[in-house]
């Protein structure tokens, strides 16, 4: 009897200890949030959704700007990352507050301040209430063992045998995607988004006064810590008649967050310029010469 308990003792140490040595495998291709959890606190941030996460390098920031700390994209998606109680209380867990003079690129657009429930400004129905950041407590170790139980469903395979194999996650919180360029590709990819956008998502989307003030919010809290540089990122033409549909007066929404900022940068003026994945997403080539801009752009001013 004390082998056989002693004999399934082992197994089960030796099982748990299996398990944790996977999870210690994670990294930016296990998904595409999971790195930005497992890093210490961050001086300089990147904030915004994912055409931020997937377009602002930091390596190139970190080259013109040339900061004593380096720079690093928490910027997530529209469904996990807009403004609101839950990403403010997670931007507040990763940044550093030992320092003063941080630079904060915070970028916004029409999505990032609607919501697409019949209310509004019912904080308690906005979809990311259940969502990672949501039940992401510690966003600063490693193994993050809260957000792999939370958010991987069980899929523990996928960290040994990644399902998505066209994108990956750097240690700076830079999302890299690697998709096809040739422009059937492109363009097929671009009508699918244009699509979904119209007919499925802008018909929900409302302006939100309440994410209005969790930017003016996000926007007073990193004062305290250094400087906020406002960006509107580039997108398509035909994303941008979308989003004036949705918002025509957009920068009189935002003109409260532009005075509380350092500086406004409104890149949709050079929309023309860039090259897109799908409308919505600057290729990482463009996104390079955004950062780059950007990162110029900060320095004079």
């Amino acid at each position: 009897m004390k082998r056989i308990i002693f004999q399934t003792t082992i197994f089960i140490v030796i099982t748990a200890l299996s398990f944790l040595l996977i999870l210690y495998q994670a990294d930016g291709r296990s998904d595409a949030f999971y790195l930005r959890f497992t890093t210490k606190p961050k001086t300089n941030l990147i904030i915004g959704t994912s055409r931020a996460a997937q377009a602002l390098q930091p390596q190139i920031l970190d080259a013109i700007l040339k900061k004593e700390q380096p720079f690093f994209n928490y910027a997530f998606t529209l469904a996990q990352s807009p403004f609101g109680p839950v990403y403010l209380n997670s931007i507040q867990k990763k940044l550093d507050t030992t320092q003063t003079n941080g630079i904060f690129i915070v970028t916004v657009d029409p999505w990032t301040i609607s919501s697409e429930i019949e209310n509004p400004n019912d904080s308690t129905n906005f979809r990311e209430a259940n969502l990672a950041l949501a039940n992401t407590k510690d966003v600063n170790v490693k193994p993050n063992l809260g957000y792999l139980y939370h958010n991987f469903g069980g899929k523990y395979h996928q960290i040994l045998f990644p399902v998505n194999t066209k994108m990956y996650l750097h240690e700076d919180g830079w999302l890299e995607m690697n998709l096809r360029t040739d422009t059937a590709t492109i363009n097929k990819r671009t009508l699918k988004k244009m699509k979904n956008y119209r007919f499925k998502v802008l018909p929900k989307y409302k302006f939100s006064s309440l994410r209005v003030q969790y930017l003016l919010k996000t926007i007073q809290y990193l004062n305290r810590y250094g400087e906020v540089f406002l960006v509107r990122m580039p997108v398509s033409e035909g994303m941008m008649e979308i989003e004036n549909e949705l918002m025509l007066d957009f920068d009189s929404k935002i003109k409260e967050a532009i005075f509380l900022s350092k500086k406004y940068l409104d890149l949709t003026k050079e929309n023309s310029n860039f090259t897109y994945t799908d409308g919505n997403h600057l290729y990482k080539k463009s996104g390079a010469i955004v950062s780059e801009k950007i990162a110029h752009w900060i320095k004079n001013n």
